[in-house]
C-alpha cells in the first residue's frame, strides 16, 4: 500500500513519540519496583534485628515441647503482616523450632537442616543475610537468616524469617496499571498533535499535487492560491509562473504544429508516389533479370536432367545424383518465382524451421562443390534447437547467398563460421568469414539493389538486397557487423520458443 507524505510523517512522529513515552514509563516503572523491593528489604532487616532478641528471651533456650513461648512468639511477631513463618536452627544447621504460618499466609516448607551454603552466607559477620527465593506458584519469598551470638561472642544458633512479597507485587501491579493509563493518554494526545502537524504540512503539498495533475491533463490555466510566506508559498508562486509559461508555449506550438502538419501531409503524398515508382521500377528490372538469366538455363538443366533420369535404371548409383540435380533446379524455379513476387510482404509458406538443421543441410550440399572444397565450414553450437517461423526455401536462399558471397570473397580458400545464438524471444545467426572484409565506405551501399563489388559476369547486385527483403518479410533484420578482420553478417529472426537455453544464451548479440 502506497503511503503519502502526511501518513509517513504521522507514522514516523507517532512511532518516535510512542518509543520515547514507552521507554520513559518503563524506566519509571522499573525504578518504582526497585524502590519498593529495596524498602521491603530494609524494613524486613530492621524488623528481624529488633524481633530476634525478643524471640530469644521468650524461649530462654527451651525449644522442645509445647511451651508457652510458642504461643507468645506468634503474638510478638504479628506486628509484621508480611511475616509468613519463623524457624530456629542450631549452630550446626539442625532445626530447633518451626512456627505455624502466620495470618492468612500459606505454609512454606522449610528443610530440617540448613544447607552448608546457607551456614556460610549467614555466618559472615553479625549482619542479616537476605535473598529472594522463587516459589512454584505465587510471588517470590524474602528469606532472611540472622546469626545469633552467645554471651562469649560465639555463634549459637540462626533465626530464619520468611517474609511475603505479595503486597509489594500488588503495589507494583497498581503502579503499572496507572502508568499504562497515563502512557495511553499521553500517546493519544501525542498522536493527535502529530496528525494536526502532518495535516498542516501536507495540505499545501496536496494542492500542488492537484495542480501538477491538472497540468498533466492539459489544463494549463490552473492556478494555486498563494497564502503562505514560506518555502511552500514560493513553490506555489513558481508553479503558477511555470503554468503560465507552458500555456503560452503550447499555443505557439499548436500553431506551428498545424502549419507543419499540412506541409508534412504534402511531403508524405509526394514521398509515397516516389516510393511506388521506385518499387515498380525495381520490380520490373528484377523480373527481367530473373527471366533471362536464371529461368531459361535452369529450365534447360531441368529438362536434360529429367531426360537423363529416364535413361537410368532403378539400381543405377547415379540416379540419386540426378534426382538431387532435379530437386535443386525446382528449388531455383521456386526462388525465381519468389523474386517475381518481391512486392509481396508475406512469405508463401510459414512453418517452423530449425536454423541449425537448415544450416547443417546447406553445409552438406555445399561441401562437394568446387568453390567450397578448400573452405572450412564450421557450425557453432553443435546442438539446438533454434526454431523460427518462416518459409524454409526463402531462409535457405538467404543463407546460401551469404555463404556464396563469403566463399567468393575468399576466392575459395579460408574459413566460414556460422554461429547460432538464442536471446530472449529471438534467434541470431552470424556468418563470419576470413576474407578481406567490406570497406567502411561501401558498408551502407552493399544492400542497395544492383550494387555489386563483383565483375559483371559474377553477379547482378541483387543478392543482398533480396536477402534483406526476405528477412524483413519474416519480421527480422539483416545487417553487416563491424569486425577487426573479415566480414560478419548478422541475421536476427523472431523465435517460436520463449524458453531460454542456459547453454546457448549470451548476454548480448555482439560478435
Amino acid at each position: 500500500m502506497k503511503l503519502g507524505i502526511g501518513a509517513k510523517l504521522f507514522l514516523y512522529t507517532g512511532a518516535i513519540l510512542a518509543v520515547v513515552l514507552l521507554t520513559a514509563f518503563f524506566v519509571l516503572e522499573r525504578n518504582q519496583a526497585s524502590q519498593w523491593h529495596r524498602a521491603l528489604f530494609d524494613q524486613s532487616r530492621a524488623f528481624v534485628r529488633f524481633a530476634t532478641p525478643e524471640v530469644m528471651k521468650l524461649f530462654r533456650g527451651q525449644f522442645a515441647g509445647d511451651s508457652p513461648a510458642h504461643h507468645q512468639v506468634g503474638r510478638l511477631l504479628a506486628a509484621n503482616p508480611d511475616l509468613m513463618r519463623v524457624a530456629l536452627y542450631s549452630a550446626r544447621g539442625r532445626r530447633l523450632y518451626l512456627s505455624d504460618p502466620f495470618g492468612l499466609h500459606r505454609a512454606v516448607p522449610l528443610p530440617e537442616t540448613l544447607e552448608s551454603t546457607d551456614l556460610g552466607e549467614g555466618g559472615r559477620g553479625e549482619d542479616v543475610h537476605a535473598w529472594l527465593r522463587e516459589l512454584p506458584d505465587g510471588p517470590p519469598v524474602l528469606d532472611l537468616l540472622v546469626p545469633v551470638a552467645g554471651p562469649t561472642g560465639e555463634r549459637i544458633l540462626f533465626a530464619r524469617y520468611l517474609v511475603s512479597t505479595r503486597q509489594v507485587a500488588e503495589r507494583i501491579g497498581e503502579i503499572r496499571v496507572r502508568f499504562a493509563l497515563i502512557a495511553i493518554g499521553a500517546l493519544g494526545i501525542s498522536l493527535l498533535l502529530a496528525g494536526l502537524v502532518a495535516r498542516r504540512f501536507t495540505r499545501p503539498l496536496e494542492e500542488l499535487t492537484r495542480g501538477v495533475r491538472a497540468i498533466g491533463e492539459g489544463r494549463l490555466d490552473t492556478k494555486i492560491p498563494v497564502d503562505r510566506q514560506d518555502e511552500v508559498g514560493e513553490l506555489a508562486l513558481a508553479f503558477n509562473e511555470m503554468a503560465a509559461s507552458l500555456d503560452a508555449s503550447r499555443r505557439s506550438l499548436t500553431e506551428r504544429n498545424r502549419e507543419l502538419h499540412s506541409a508534412n501531409e504534402e511531403l508524405r503524398r509526394v514521398q509515397m508516389q516516389l516510393i511506388r515508382s521506385e518499387r515498380l521500377a525495381a520490380i520490373g528490372q528484377l523480373a527481367a533479370g530473373v527471366s533471362h538469366e536464371i529461368d531459361n538455363p535452369v529450365g534447360i538443366i531441368l529438362g536434360y536432367a529429367e531426360l537423363l533420369l529416364e535413361d537410368l535404371a532403378e539400381d543405377d548409383p547415379r540416379r540419386d545424383d540426378v534426382l538431387g540435380i532435379i530437386e535443386e533446379c525446382r528449388r531455383c524455379r521456386r526462388i525465381t518465382g519468389g523474386l517475381l513476387g518481391l512486392a509481396r510482404s508475406v512469405p508463401e509458406e510459414m512453418i517452423g524451421v530449425d536454423l541449425h538443421d537448415l544450416a547443417a543441410g546447406i553445409f552438406d550440399s555445399l561441401r562437394p562443390q568446387k568453390l567450397f572444397r578448400q573452405v572450412e565450414l564450421v557450425l557453432r553450437p553443435a546442438n539446438g534447437p533454434f526454431r523460427v517461423m518462416g518459409d524454409a526455401d526463402q531462409l535457405r536462399q538467404v543463407l546460401i547467398n551469404l555463404l556464396l558471397n563469403a566463399a567468393q570473397a575468399m576466392e575459395g580458400q579460408g574459413r566460414i563460421e556460422v554461429e547460432l545464438r538464442a536471446g530472449g524471444e529471438q534467434v541470431e545467426l552470424l556468418v563470419r568469414d576470413s576474407g578481406p572484409g567490406v570497406p567502411k565506405e561501401i558498408a551502407e551501399r552493399i544492400f542497395e539493389p544492383f550494387y555489386s563489388t563483383k565483375s559483371g559476369d559474377e553477379g547482378t547486385g541483387l543478392g543482398l538486397s533480396l536477402c534483406r527483403k526476405l528477412v524483413e518479410d519474416h519480421g527480422g533484420s539483416l545487417d553487416l557487423v563491424e569486425t577487426e578482420s573479415g566480414a560478419c553478417f548478422r541475421l536476427i529472426l523472431p523465435g517460436t520458443e520463449t524458453e531460454k537455453s542456459f547453454d546457448n544464451q549470451k548476454g548480448d548479440f555482439l560478435p
